[in-house]
This record gives C-alpha cells, sequence and structure tokens, in this order.
C-alpha cells in the first residue's frame, strides 16, 4: 500500500491524498475540471480532468511511470493465457483469497478477466533479556513483496493449478486444493480463505 498525492499544477498545492490498496488500486472523486499532478513515491505524473473519470496508471518501475500495456497484457486487452484453462472453473474459483503463513500475510486476487494480483507482507520481531529475565532490548521488522500479471487455471474445484503469467513475462503454477472449509483452499500449501469473489 502506497500514499498517492494529487496536486493543482496551477498552484502546486496538495488537493487531495489517497493510498493504493494491495491491487495498487487508488482514487479521487469529486474533482472540479482542470489540471492536476498525481505523485507516488519519486514518479509524477500530469492529468487534465475534464468532466468524465479519467484513469491514470502509474508503473512505479518504468522511466517517468508510464505503463507499457504491451508488457503487461497482449494486443486486443485481454489478458494472455498463462496456461491450460476452464474457463467455468475460473468463475468458481474467481475472487480475493487471504490468509497467514506462520507471519507471513498473503493475498492472491485472481481477478475476472484473467488480471492476476498477489501481496505478501512478512514481519518478525525478536527481544533480548539480562540474566534476571527483564527485557532489555525488542526490535520488529516487515517486508513487503506483490506482482501482477494474468491467470487461467486448469483442473476441478478440489484441486488444480492455476498457471501465472507476471508482467515481465516469468511464469509460475501454483497448486491449490480444497480443505475442510468450502470457502478455503490450500496454495502451494498455504491455506487462503476467499475474501471476496470480485477484485474491487
Amino acid at each position: 500500500m502506497v500514499p498517492v498525492t494529487l496536486f493543482d499544477t496551477r498552484s502546486g498545492r496538495p488537493v487531495a491524498s489517497a493510498q493504493t490498496n494491495m491491487f495498487g488500486k487508488y482514487g479521487f472523486s469529486g474533482l472540479p475540471p482542470g489540471s492536476y499532478a498525481v505523485r507516488v513515491e519519486k514518479v509524477t505524473r500530469e492529468a487534465y480532468v475534464v468532466d468524465r473519470d479519467l484513469r491514470l496508471d502509474i508503473d512505479l518501475n518504468a522511466p517517468g511511470g508510464v505503463m507499457n500495456y504491451a508488457a503487461a497484457a497482449p494486443a486486443g486487452g485481454a489478458a494472455a493465457p498463462a496456461g491450460p484453462n476452464d474457463p467455468r472453473l475460473a468463475r468458481q474459483i474467481a475472487g480475493v483469497w487471504w490468509g497467514y503463513s506462520g507471519s507471513t500475510e498473503r493475498r492472491i486476487g485472481l481477478c475476472p478477466g484473467g488480471v492476476y494480483r498477489e501481496f505478501t507482507e512478512s514481519g518478525y520481531s525478536g527481544s533480548s533479556s539480562d540474566q534476571y529475565g527483564n527485557q532489555t532490548m525488542a526490535w520488529g521488522a516487515a517486508s513487503q513483496g506483490g506482482g501482477a500479471g494474468s491467470w487461467t487455471v486448469s483442473g476441478d474445484s478440489r484441486s488444480g493449478t492455476i498457471h501465472v503469467r507476471y508482467g515481465n513475462g516469468s511464469t509460475a503454477n501454483i497448486r491449490y486444493r480444497q480443505v475442510g472449509d468450502p470457502g478455503c483452499l490450500t496454495f502451494d500449501g498455504n491455506t487462503l480463505c476467499r475474501k471476496s469473489t470480485t477484485c474491487r
């Protein structure tokens, strides 16, 4: 989750702020027409709002934050199949799946239309004590990771494989199987439960 700031380009003053969700989405509403700048980390992009919704994608790994749509998806706008696909099963399994494995939180978005998103956050902490058992020091840290791309699925509702193709061209096969709770699956051994049926 990353802070996003909206500036009025004429005055240079911030007019709104937001934070991306786990899929990198953010939004501002009720803006009057005008020229704005969106700043995310060290990237600033300008946009002009007229009288309708405006979508501005920002790639934090690209020069100037300009999204390379050709690398993210094939021509025609549809997500590239990453492997064998069963459309009926894809509709059944689509949604946001969430859970913990030890101290790592994991979310997987199997979005309708073949868009894939993942987010992980790991934390750890420790402490030390003196010879009498009194705590003398404590520390903690967290690391975050994530990825995006496209997905397809093969198998059935009990077990199968999610085929992922990331935006950078790498691929992964994530095996899943049903566990006791019908709302939960194991993904490569990590139990995740369905948080929602859409990625919004």
